[in-house]
């Protein structure tokens, strides 16, 4: 659905991507992850044409942005950032004044409301409605056309917990019952665990990884917390040492090891150097470490 190829782009003097390549599958929820600021709306409005890309570096439905923007665009719902809506006005009027402008069938306002589980409050002013009834009109606009592609840019981003979940339960039904395509940008990888098929890293500009979750967690590493009685040099011993230490979530040590070997091998140094020992744990690393250590280790 979404291919670019060497995408770069800069800001005047300032650098935002580098030679990005990203393959989004058809019928794919495709997460689009990274650090707020690392360069993801800027890819989402290259996608879109809204910012002009290098001739031949981005490719939708197998067709260039720069020479055939109208017909993808034809197939492509978005939401960028929250979504421009008329307060003053109903749910459904926000949608008709959309439908006329893209001239598609009046029924399918009353389709998209249901999809969005919107129908109940088509009459309410948006002025009335929640954060998250406002999203999910953003996406019902988006839906308008029946587009085979959605691009979303921080879709739950502001919401409550409840707001979250309906927006994560709504894409999951865009998908399997609709066979929508989803490229959904957002910082928080726990929320694209629950949802994606396939994932992209990005950090300061850079792809970091791509894949599918399964692979994703292949990449996850074997923890070995530790505890002594004097942790701060026990860090620099095992800096020194050039193991690599994670961002710790407790006062103990964490440590990225490969194997049983390796835990020996830091008990010994620790001890040879007049440490205490007081717990030595391994753990699985979560996918929420393994994106603090993929963003962190390229900073």
């Amino acid at each position: 659905m979404i291919q670019t190829h060497q995408l770069s782009y800069a800001y005047g003097r300032h650098p935002v991507l580098h030679e990005l390549n990203l393959q989004v599958p058809s019928a794919s929820i495709f997460g689009f992850l990274g650090p707020n600021g690392s360069g993801k709306t800027t890819t989402i409005r290259l996608l879109m044409g809204l910012i002009h890309s290098p001739p031949e570096t981005v490719h939708l439905f197998d067709q260039s942005i720069r020479t055939n923007r109208l017909s993808i665009l034809n197939r492509v719902g978005s939401l960028i950032e929250s979504p421009s809506l008329y307060n003053h006005l109903s749910g459904r009027d926000n949608l008709e004044i959309i439908r006329r402008a893209r001239q598609v069938d009046r029924l399918q306002i009353d389709q998209v409301l249901a999809m969005v589980q919107l129908t109940k409050d088509a009459h309410r002013n948006v002025s009335e409605y929640s954060l998250g009834m406002r999203q999910r009109l953003g996406i019902a606009i988006a839906l308008l056309g029946n587009p085979d592609l959605l691009i979303l840019d921080e879709p739950t981003n502001g919401l409550d917990p409840a707001g979250i979940r309906q927006i994560r339960e709504l894409l999951v039904a865009l998908s399997h019952q609709h066979g929508k395509t989803i490229f959904v940008s957002s910082h928080l990888l726990g929320e694209m665990e629950k949802i994606a098929t396939h994932l992209a890293i990005l950090n300061q500009g850079h792809l970091l990884f791509q894949g599918t979750m399964t692979q994703l967690r292949a990449l996850q590493l074997p923890i070995l917390s530790i505890d002594t009685n004097n942790n701060q040099v026990a860090r620099q011993l095992l800096l020194d040492a050039q193991f690599r230490l994670l961002d710790a979530v407790s006062d103990q040590l964490q440590v990225a090891i490969r194997d049983r070997v390796q835990i020996a091998s830091i008990n010994q140094l620790l001890m040879d150097q007049g440490l205490a020992v007081y717990g030595l744990q391994t753990n699985q690393q979560t996918l929420e470490e393994l994106f603090l250590t993929l963003t962190h280790a390229h900073a």
